[in-house]
């Protein structure tokens, strides 16, 4: 993959978890305790379908990157982070200047926590 195509692997990943997120916190008993607001099960089943459309697009450009997402979404809620002013912002540890956001065939990760980085403009 080229650096364009990295970062749009990246791109639809940190899509793809915004769907993991959603789907995750709907379904959650204390949503619907907290808000009173019940999503229906037609509403949710179209997001889980949506998500595994965008997954196994993703599968199809990098199956090993979007396992190696799967995985880190089981440790941590999250398989990728958001690079803000040169932090991770899953451990919140300072990134090396030195580091290149989007090396061809690299999946970028932190170098303390192992989270998949994303830099957003």
């Amino acid at each position: 993959m080229n650096k364009e195509e990295v970062k749009r692997f990246l791109e639809e990943l940190y899509l793809l978890q915004d769907l993991d997120l959603l789907i995750d916190q709907i379904i959650d008993p204390a949503y619907l305790q907290t808000f009173g607001f019940k999503v229906s099960e037609e509403k949710v089943e179209a997001l889980k379908q949506k998500r595994e459309e965008v997954a196994e697009k993703l599968r199809k450009v990098n199956p090993k990157w979007l396992q190696t997402y799967e995985r880190l979404r089981k440790k941590y809620k999250r398989g990728i982070a958001r690079v803000v002013d040169g932090i991770c912002t899953n451990c919140f540890v300072h990134l090396p200047a030195s580091m290149n956001p989007y090396e061809v065939d690299t999946l970028p990760t932190c170098p303390s926590c192992g989270i998949i980085l994303i830099w957003m403009d």
